[in-house]
């Protein structure tokens, strides 16, 4: 049986983030591929470090620890749960504390891959950028990204040198975002191909298999973001007065970013994947908030902040969808208005494509 190694980002308690990895080895499960998840280890604490050196960081963190304190033990579920889905879902590595430890260790793996979510971002943990270029393991292995993607595509000369260096010994190149194909292909001069997000790779069927189903029996408009978006607020309200159904915001982080019927800080990713599933509509200003709301055939109200948001954008678009992209003074469109059936046909054609280039690089 061929083994392959998967090098991604998963720990951030983030149901994308899970969920892509989660995917992308299911989906090589399928294909007979026995994958193991590169495991790095877990950020101790529950509160974030608060830096006096620099007073923003420092208001930020205190501000987050505050509302961390208020919803203490739902969080704490939330971040159980996430444990759990690790552990009974997936098969990772035994954890590697630094890249020496990962280079000297003898990986017994026939394929290396780096993939999805930011793994070609240069900020945060330093520590393990070079894995997520795949700067390890037998040279005889075949090496490959599948879907990966990156915070900005703005590399400095010396990071660009480095990108170029890694991947010279890459069998094969793809992302998930049209622009940072182009921005590798600029950088590196090597050939590179655009993909769906892992999680468009398994078929509904199998998100439906691990969802817990909400206790809600009354139609609902399911919310979901990362992070602030510009008119979330008016989204929703409109769409409640227009549809009378009841609201409910699913919150990743420690704090409400919306005025909604019911706020959830500890759902679990099965519970996510089931609000999903019953949800009436949906409105996100996540990218995998919107995926997983096209993945569910829901009429999906993507939010588009001013900056940040080209992946949501570029996803739209390919789904043919791009009306239901709410950017800056749009009207916002009727529910039936949303077409199904095209999204559909759009990603499943999109989908076909991503996985004849994961078979071709695991065959």
């Amino acid at each position: 049986m061929m083994r392959s190694f998967t090098v991604t980002l998963h720990h951030s308690n983030n149901y994308g983030a899970l969920l892509q990895a989660y995917a992308l080895q299911r989906v090589q499960q399928e294909m007979g591929i026995d994958n193991v998840i590169f495991e790095y280890p877990y950020r101790d604490g529950f509160y974030s470090r608060v830096d006096l050196r620099s007073p923003k960081s420092a208001f930020s963190a205190i501000y987050h620890n505050y509302h961390k304190r208020l919803h203490k033990k739902e969080i704490i579920r939330r971040n159980e749960s996430f444990k759990r889905f690790h552990a009974q879902r997936m098969k990772l590595s035994r954890v590697y504390a630094s890249m020496d430890e990962l280079r000297k260790d003898d990986i017994d793996a026939d394929v290396l891959i780096t993939g999805s979510d930011q793994v070609w971002r240069f900020s945060g943990n330093q520590e393990f950028i070079p894995a997520r270029f795949l700067d390890f393991g037998r040279d005889s292995a075949r090496r490959f990204s599948y879907a990966a993607s990156m915070e900005k595509a703005h590399y400095t000369d010396e990071q660009k040198e480095k990108v170029k260096g890694w991947l010279s010994r890459f069998q094969g190149i793809s992302l998930r975002e049209g622009s940072a194909r182009d921005y590798i292909e600029k950088i590196t001069g090597f050939s590179a191909q655009r993909v769906l997000d892992p999680v468009f790779l398994p078929d509904r069927a199998e998100w439906e298999r691990i969802a817990i189903s909400p206790k809600e029996d009354e139609p609902y408009i399911l919310c979901y973001q990362v992070q602030r978006c510009e008119r979330m607020q008016e989204v929703v309200d409109t769409l409640k007065k227009r549809t009378g159904y009841k609201t409910i915001a699913v919150l990743p982080e420690s704090k409400k970013y919306i005025k909604t019927d019911v706020s959830r800080f500890d759902v679990s990713p099965e519970e996510f994947l089931g609000l999903y599933q019953n949800a009436s509509v949906v409105v996100t200003g996540s990218f995998h908030g919107t995926a997983f709301g096209l993945i569910f055939d829901k009429p999906c109200y993507a939010i588009a902040r001013s900056s940040g948001s080209n992946r949501i954008r570029e996803l739209m678009r390919l789904a043919g969808a791009d009306d239901f992209l709410i950017d800056a003074g749009k009207e916002i469109p009727q529910c039936k208005e949303f077409d199904s059936s095209t999204v559909h046909a759009c990603i499943e054609s999109e989908r076909e494509i991503s996985l004849g280039y994961l078979r071709e690089q695991l065959k």
